[in-house]
């Protein structure tokens, strides 16, 4: 019985060690939230309200980070996921991948668009390239214990050239996929002969 009551405190003292009133304590040394980088909502369906962060090491503010992008020890973007509890929040994932990079965007720079939380959904969005753009939303909802990829849309279109006859950018490629219900829309148009 003392056992238990002993291997019961240990797990107790882990769990309160981890809960916080304030979700910046979540935040590592040297990070920050991005732009957009922050997103309030129920996630895991409890009625309380949860986070998701996006973080960005330091060292992307310094004017010479490009020097520093390419660094295969260089710090990641991060997400980090943080669940709302009564009395504060508690980290549940952290993710090193999630996130594209400052530089990843091409000459349209920084990628990462935001994220969101919109009836038990996180969306994370990221857009970039130049004349030629392109964007993409993958959507994750928490569902047996894990976070699940349920969604995902990519686009792409030619910026400087429009198409009155679509009314849309000449060269649109979009591609909108639902994981959970296997459906699939797609839009294709031609660049200008069609126009």
């Amino acid at each position: 019985m003392m056992r238990q009551i002993l291997i019961l405190l240990l797990l107790s003292s882990v769990y309160l060690s981890s809960l916080s009133q304030d979700f910046r304590s979540f935040i590592p040394n040297d990070y920050d939230t991005l732009d957009d980088g922050v997103a309030r909502g129920d996630l895991n369906k409890d009625g309380i309200e949860d986070i998701a962060m996006v973080l960005g090491p330091n060292w992307e503010k310094n004017e010479d980070w490009r020097e520093r992008g390419p660094d295969s020890n260089a710090a990641p973007r991060l997400l980090i996921i943080l669940f709302g509890k009564n009395s504060g929040f508690v980290q549940v994932t952290k993710s090193e991948k999630a996130i594209l990079c400052k530089d990843c965007g091409g000459i349209f720079g920084d990628p990462f668009a935001g994220i969101e939380i919109n009836k038990n959904v996180l969306s994370i969005n990221h857009y970039g390239g130049s004349n030629w753009r392109w964007g993409y939303t993958h959507k994750f909802r928490f569902q047996d214990k894990d976070f699940f990829l349920i969604g995902q849309t990519k686009y792409s279109f030619l910026a400087v050239e429009n198409c009155e006859k679509l009314n849309d950018f000449a060269g649109t490629k979009y591609e909108d996929i639902n994981f959970i219900t296997a459906s699939m829309k797609r839009r294709k148009y031609q660049k200008i002969a069609n126009c």
